[in-house]
Parts: C-alpha cells; structure tokens; sequence
C-alpha cells in the first residue's frame, strides 16, 4: 500500500465518523501546554515548549480522535510546523481484560518533505481496585517517510492516589525495526534500537491536569550523520504539561 492511500483511509474514515456526530455517546477535547513534545524518549520539537489541542468521539466500541501539536520547527520532521494525529480506534472486553486496536495517520505540515506516515496499534489492559497494568505493541509498516518500518513494544502501569487528585504512572518501551534508509530511519530511531521509560505523576480537578513526567532512553553509544536524528533532545528530561479539558 502506499503512504498516501494508508493515511487517506484513517483521515477519510474520520471524517465519516464525525459525520455521525449527533449520535455519538460522547465528545471530549481539550487544550495543552509542555515543555516539550517527548514521543518514546524523543522529543518531536526540537526541546521546545508546544501547544495541542485535541478531540475524542466514542460511538459505542468505535472511537475517532484527532489531536494537533505545533512542532516549532522541528529537526527530526524535517521542520515542520505542526503534527495532526488521526486516530481510529475499537474495543472490546474479554472478561478481566480490555482489550483496543487502532490505526493512527501521523500529518506534517511545513516541513521541507513528505513526512507523513501511518500505524497500526494493540493494546491490552487489566484494571485492579485503582491500579490499571497494560501492554500492547505499535506498528509502523515500511514507508520511505522513515525509512523502513518500526515496532514498538510497551508495556504501562498506573494508579490513582486513594482520596486524592493524584495519580502515578510508569510506561517501558522498546523500539526496533527494519531500515531500507539509514537517514529516514533516524527519526524514529536515531542511534537504532533502543529502550525508554516514563516516570508520571499528575494532579486532575477537572477541567484542570497539571503532570510532571521524567522521560529517559538508553542509546547504543555511536553517531549518526541523520539530519532526523536530533540526539540531543533523546536523552534524560523532565516534561511538564498543564491541561484544560472541555
């Protein structure tokens, strides 16, 4: 398939469902300011602060969300401006577990090239009092935007604080995949396989979520001549984000 017809069928099949609005079970949004744009222990903006604003649609199993980040010129997506994450998703429980599949188109406006690209995702999760443990795997399929294709394996643990606002969570994850392009594959990849983790904790009284998350990766030790890679914002940071949900 080629890029172009993978992100035309999310972006075509998003708007259908927003096309079904007034019987949808729920719509949601909101907007939010960071310190950084951190994806997998790497930054999308260069090391700047960005602005989002999002939106989600359920329709009973079936849920649609788009989500619009400014990038700041970013390095490692050929300076774009911004990103639009589309995103169909479904779910379903099976006893104790839920379980979620989704396909998310990843839109680049601004940059230099055609950056643009898709992937398909799974995710199962098992909630006990408080606590919610998941894990699940996001696959890019190979796309010259960058330069092979990618898998990505995780696996997340988070909790609310009994009588209070707060909550704690943890995500460790693995990237590896192919590389046809060395260069391309750099941006999701910049020094090749590697792991990450993300340490959280938040405050929420709606319609505010103020998180403080320290985000890390761990890197083979060598250089890379990819002008994607930008390695000096996939290392050890500490994020903060303020939301204001609607």
């Amino acid at each position: 398939m080629k890029v172009t017809r993978a992100i035309m069928l999310p972006a075509a099949t998003f708007a259908m469902l927003l096309g079904g609005a007034a019987h949808a079970q729920n719509i949601s949004g909101g907007v939010e300011l960071a310190t950084d744009e951190s994806r997998r222990g790497l930054s999308w903006s260069g090391g700047r602060a960005v602005a989002s604003a999002d939106g989600l649609m359920t329709i009973g199993a079936a849920d649609a969300s788009v989500r619009i980040v400014s990038m700041r010129n970013s390095p490692r997506h050929a300076g774009a401006d911004a990103v639009a994450d589309l995103e169909l998703g479904i779910a379903t429980d099976a006893g104790p577990f839920r379980l979620r599949g989704h396909v998310a188109a990843h839109l680049f406006t601004g940059a230099r090239e055609r950056m643009d690209y898709v992937e398909l995702g799974a995710r199962g999760s098992y909630s006990l009092g408080p606590l919610q443990l998941g894990a699940g795997a996001v696959y890019a399929p190979s796309q010259s935007a960058i330069g092979g294709d990618n898998l990505y394996l995780f696996a997340s643990a988070n909790a609310g604080i009994p009588a209070t606002p707060l909550s704690a969570s943890a995500t460790l994850g693995h990237s590896t995949g192919s590389t046809d392009d060395p260069v391309r594959a750099a941006r999701l990849r910049p020094l090749g396989d590697y792991t990450d983790w993300r340490l959280g904790m938040e405050y929420n009284q709606f319609p505010f979520t103020i998180g403080l998350d320290y985000v890390g990766t761990r890197f083979a030790r060598h250089a890379s001549i990819s002008p994607f890679a930008d390695p000096g914002n996939s290392g050890d940071r500490v994020v903060a984000r303020v939301r204001l949900a609607f």
